[in-house]
C-alpha cells in the first residue's frame, strides 16, 4: 500500500476491500460461531494473515485464563506461514501466550526460506502439517479460520476438504463478506 500511495497524485481514486470479519461468541459456557458450539479451534495464517489470528488468540487467552477448567487441552492450535523469519510477525505475543495458557494453545511455523539451523517447518504447508499440527481428525464442533493471501486460503480449503472437513467448518477471511468503498 505504501508504493500505491507514493505513486498517487490528488484526485487519484482507489477501489480498497475490508474484510467483514469473523464472528465468534465467548460466552460463560462455550464459544460459538453461526450458533453452533465450537470444541476445538485451528487457525492457519499466512503472511499479514496472523493479525486477525492474534486478535483471536489474545480474546481466547483471556476467556482460558478465566475458567481453565471448561476447556479441554489444546482447543487452539495455530499453524503460522510466512516467506523468511524477517516476515515473522508477532513472535513474542504467540510465544508469550504459549507460556501463559500452555494447556489451551500452541503453534507451529514453516517458513518457504528458513535460515541455516532453523528447527521448524519448511516449505508450503501440506496435509500433514494439518495433522499433526492443526486439529484432525476433523469432529463435530472444529473450526478452522484462514486469513492469507487468496491463492493461500484456496490451497487450505482444498487441503482441508481432501481431510474431510466440510465448509461449515472453516472459515476464509479472503471468502468472506466484504465490505468495500471508493476512496
Amino acid at each position: 500500500i505504501t508504493r500505491l500511495l507514493e505513486l498517487s497524485r490528488p484526485g487519484s481514486t482507489f477501489y480498497m476491500c475490508a474484510i467483514g470479519g469473523l464472528r465468534l461468541k465467548l460466552e460463560p459456557e462455550c464459544i460459538t460461531f453461526c450458533e453452533k458450539e465450537i470444541q476445538r479451534m485451528g487457525l492457519l495464517a499466512g503472511g499479514t494473515g496472523i493479525a486477525p489470528m492474534i486478535q483471536i488468540i489474545r480474546a481466547y487467552g483471556h476467556y482460558a485464563r478465566h475458567d481453565p477448567r471448561r476447556l479441554p487441552p489444546r482447543q487452539l492450535n495455530l499453524i503460522y506461514a510466512a516467506e523468511g523469519v524477517e516476515d515473522l510477525a508477532y513472535m513474542k505475543i504467540l510465544e508469550h501466550a504459549r507460556d501463559v495458557i500452555p494447556n489451551h494453545f500452541r503453534f507451529y511455523v514453516k517458513l518457504n526460506q528458513p535460515p541455516l539451523g532453523w528447527t521448524e517447518g519448511v516449505g508450503f504447508v501440506e496435509r500433514q502439517d494439518v495433522v499433526k499440527h492443526l486439529i484432525y481428525p476433523p469432529q463435530q464442533g472444529d473450526l478452522v479460520v484462514m486469513c492469507g493471501p487468496p491463492v493461500f486460503e484456496a490451497a487450505m480449503q482444498k487441503t482441508l476438504a481432501r481431510l474431510g472437513f466440510g465448509k461449515e467448518q472453516y472459515y476464509s477471511f479472503a471468502g468472506s463478506d466484504r465490505v468495500s468503498a471508493h476512496l
